[in-house]
């Protein structure tokens, strides 16, 4: 039971931590859009600062060095500025895309992506502050007109600020230069990002106020998945020791069984094997608790943490354990076992049959 107890409990935390870790690895692709956008055109590049708005021709001169590079496959101008609308006191922070911007990757907790005028995709905390759903209706001033919009999708955007997503349509007035804040741009497969970002920057010249940069995933996601995997390890290693203790006295306690087997002509290799299988029933009932308790653990952490970060999750944040890669994690209940049996074992199968009678 001891044993059954530390397998279970060290491959629970394997597959855990190799579930949260993809998890984690989805989010921070999703936030900050750099699985499907590797590259971005930001302000304040080389020949900009604080105070010093872009011109219209330094605005063109982007647009025309995204297109001359032949890695471009898409790319999308986005403006942002803080919009109001009732039930938000604060305001909204807003973000129009001119173009099609449903590549870009946001992550769908429900609902879907706009494709239509009057559609707009919103963060869960514009829901909670609003008391809005996905499905109605709410009508934002953008400083310039009052625009009738439609909730159809709730994004993760984790952040106490209520965010709204839309098209330049649907809100009017937002694409002006002073909304102008980037640049989304899709490389062609086989491109280098770090290559592709050196080319626009060399286009753009050491005078334009925009620069091509990678998106940045943040230290939170990095830090946690560093710590996660770990705690893993850990775990597994104490759990290693656990059973390393139990397969030793049980090895002591039989030594004279051990030494009239060896006498009886059991080589050293049969012996290894014997010894090593007898945590292999309990390796292999950890394996069939630790899979589901792994899942379960995953679920309820990435809620706690959703919860914490005021936003919800999408579905494909927790389906991270198809059947195939779940069944392969849970060897590592087999995997802890043989590794702590192996030490006893091996002493077993080396000791002499006149030494292990005469220790008995």
């Amino acid at each position: 039971m001891v044993t059954l107890a530390a397998l279970a409990f060290g491959a629970t935390a394997v597959i855990f931590a190799f579930g949260l870790s993809s998890s984690l690895n989805r989010a921070a692709q999703s936030q900050s859009l750099s699985a499907n956008v590797p590259v971005q055109i930001q302000e304040f590049g080389p020949g900009g600062g604080p105070g010093q708005a872009p011109t219209a021709a330094q605005d063109a001169a982007v647009t025309a060095a995204l297109r001359a590079q032949p890695g471009t496959l898409r790319d999308v101008a986005v403006y942002s500025t803080r919009i109001t609308m009732p039930g938000a006191a604060q305001g909204v922070d807003a973000e129009a895309f001119a173009g099609d911007a449903s590549w870009t990757g946001y992550g769908i907790i429900s609902g879907r992506w706009y494709d239509a005028p009057g559609e707009v995709d919103v963060n869960t905390a514009f829901l909670d502050q609003t008391g809005l759903a996905v499905g109605d209706t709410a009508t934002v001033n953008t400083g310039t007109a009052h625009a009738a919009v439609r909730i159809v999708g709730e994004v993760f955007q984790p952040s106490r600020e209520p965010r709204l997503f839309g098209s330049t349509q649907t809100l009017p007035g937002l694409a002006s230069g002073e909304n102008l804040s980037r640049w989304d741009v899709g490389l062609r497969p086989g491109t280098s990002a770090s290559g592709y970002v050196q080319a626009v920057n060399r286009a753009l010249g050491s005078s334009s106020p925009w620069g091509a940069t990678t998106p940045d995933n943040g230290n939170f996601y990095s830090i946690a998945i560093g710590l996660i995997g770990l705690l893993a390890l850990m775990v597994a290693i104490a759990a290693g020791l656990g059973v390393l203790n139990t397969v030793l006295m049980t090895t002591r306690d039989r030594v004279h069984d051990l030494g009239v087997f060896k006498a009886l002509g059991m080589r050293p290799g049969q012996l290894l094997t014997m010894v090593t299988c007898w945590v292999a029933g309990p390796a292999v009932l950890a394996a069939m608790i630790a899979a589901p308790a792994a899942v379960a653990l995953n679920n309820a952490t990435l809620r706690a943490m959703a919860g914490t970060a005021h936003t919800g999750i999408p579905a494909s944040f927790a389906d991270v354990f198809p059947p195939a890669r779940l069944a392969v994690l849970s060897l590592a209940a087999l995997a802890i076992a043989v590794a702590g049996a192996l030490l006893p074992a091996g002493w077993a199968a080396r000791a002499r049959a006149a030494t292990a009678l005469r220790a008995e």
